[in-house]
């Protein structure tokens, strides 16, 4: 019995040990309706985790190398110049270096209530300008200019977190290494798609509508785990989102001996399980790392070896 307890609380303060920098979101705009954070030291030793951490804006900052965690909040609006947005991160930084960088690359320097900001205009792939700031030598924050200026305040103001989604950010963080948590409907976060994807002619539009909250995140090791939640409009429609999945499962499998890239997605979904409780709607994937890697852009064998260079640490 006291063994079990112990190891009981041993998890439980594990989970608590990994649970997001409240430091890093006490930054996020209160107004945010998604949010996202990943544990970069344990990222750098998977090569999913390097992939993720490419794919991270890195304006005056390179994520894979400079930080040891990060935070990402936006309100959600679809596009510019409404879109309201913010990276707080934690690490090393040469903020001579990187403010010296920026300017050369077209910023200017600004002050903020003693705390310098370095603005970059606005450039044919970014509708809005990039503000970048630093908060003492161990935090970095880049974002729109009036989302910097509001973190700055909240910070030298030790204001408290402040946001409809930090419960669920704390569950799901506590025990993820990438967490994301959204309250945009996901019929909404469809609409960034690529042109060319058609969601309207199944009825897969429709049961994403009925989808109001989105959770998960990534597990990184050997074995890649990655789980979602999905809080839906009802009953039903988290029944629907779980079938839709079920049987889109379903046709890459039946595909598997056909088409090489079915084969590979299909042995990932293998161990897919889809549960509904009420409106709520779970999934889960566990999957050996190196099968995971074949389905990366450039993965495969013939590059497995590149793929595993672990990242330097931040010091």
């Amino acid at each position: 019995m006291k063994l079990r307890y112990l190891l009981t609380v041993g998890a439980a303060l594990h989970s608590l040990a990994l649970a997001a920098d409240p430091g890093l979101l006490s930054l996020i705009p209160p107004d945010s309706k998604a949010v996202a954070g990943i544990e970069v030291a344990q990222a750098r030793t998977s090569p999913f985790g390097q992939y993720l951490l490419s794919h991270m804006p890195s304006n005056g900052f390179n994520p894979s190398q400079n930080l040891s965690e990060i935070v990402v909040a936006t309100d959600g609006a679809p596009k510019a110049p409404s879109n309201h947005w913010l990276m707080a991160g934690t690490g090393a930084f040469d903020i001579p270096k990187l403010t010296a960088a920026a300017e050369a690359g077209g910023g200017t320097v600004s002050s903020f209530k003693g705390v310098d900001i370095v603005t970059r205009p606005a450039g044919q792939a970014e509708q809005l300008p990039t503000a970048i700031a630093f908060l003492g030598s161990s935090t970095g924050i880049m974002g729109d200019p009036a989302s910097v200026q509001a973190a700055i305040q909240q910070w030298q103001n030790k204001a408290a977190p402040n946001n409809a989604l930090l419960g669920k950010v704390n569950q799901v963080s506590g025990n993820q290494d990438f967490w994301f948590v959204t309250l945009v409907p996901v019929s909404d976060l469809t609409a960034a798609l690529p042109p060319g994807t058609n969601l309207g002619r199944s009825n897969a539009a429709n049961v994403l509508a009925g989808v109001n909250q989105l959770s998960g995140g990534v597990h990184f090791g050997s074995t890649v785990t990655l789980s979602a939640e999905a809080v839906a409009r009802s009953d039903k429609d988290a029944q629907a989102l779980a079938d839709v999945v079920r049987f889109a499962a379903s046709v890459v499998e039946l595909n598997r001996q056909n088409n090489p890239m079915a084969g590979q997605l299909a042995a990932v979904l293998d161990t897919l399980d889809a549960k509904t409780s009420g409106n709520l709607a779970t999934f889960s994937l566990a999957v050996p790392e190196q099968q995971l890697e074949q389905l990366l852009p450039n993965g495969g064998p013939a590059s497995s070896h590149t793929r595993r260079k672990v990242l330097p640490q931040v010091k």
